[in-house]
């Protein structure tokens, strides 16, 4: 009889160990899932850090995912700015995956930034940001030197820049939260095997 309500105990404590390491498992999972949810920007025209040579007649976003809209009303927000700050007018679309913006004037030679806020798929607001540099300048000089040789003057491509990653709330690479999930649950099965030794 006194074994018995020894062991009782011990059992209560096993039973609320299993529960608990259930528990952090299933969380951990489910941040996975929700993390991996959210919807990134996958290109850009122009793309983040190139240089093009003619003011472009439109910029357009491209996400991975459909994004959420508003009956009658435009969920896309949209700052297109030069390099000293000063707004210029634009004038955003959103459709499926993309996002179109339109200046209303002729970008001139310098560097921009187009800041945008748009709502995830999933419901999750994105914002973040792109640059890219308007040369009008060297177009101008391609065609001179392409007049004076009587021969087209190709342009060089631009580099590609990297796409800016966009993690918004401080979102974590789903890889990272696999290998936090293998070491929580590691750790509770170790706890569990020195509990069920120490109760034998």
């Amino acid at each position: 009889m006194k074994n018995l309500t020894s062991q009782q105990p011990s059992r209560t404590h096993l039973v609320r160990l299993s529960a608990a390491m259930l528990v952090a498992f299933f969380a951990v999972f489910s941040s996975i899932s929700a993390a991996s949810a959210h919807d990134q920007l996958i290109s850009s025209d122009p793309a983040s850090g190139s240089t093009v040579t003619e003011s472009p007649e439109q910029i357009v976003l491209e996400f991975s995912g459909v994004l959420q809209q508003l009956a009658g009303a435009e969920t896309s927000v949209v700052a297109l700015s030069s390099e000293d700050g000063t707004k210029i007018a634009s004038e955003a679309t959103t459709e499926g995956t993309n996002v179109t913006v339109v200046p209303e004037t002729n970008l001139s030679s310098g560097a921009y930034t187009l800041t945008y806020r748009v709502a995830s798929s999933d419901g999750h607001p994105i914002e973040d940001s792109i640059s890219f540099t308007v040369d009008v300048a060297a177009e101008a000089s391609e065609t001179a030197s392409a007049s004076a040789n009587n021969a087209p003057v190709e342009s060089e491509p631009a580099d590609q820049q990297p796409e800016p990653i966009q993690e918004l709330g401080s979102q974590v690479n789903p890889i990272i939260w696999v290998v936090l999930g293998v070491v929580i649950l590691g750790a509770a099965i170790a706890v569990l095997v020195k509990f069920t030794r120490q109760n034998k």
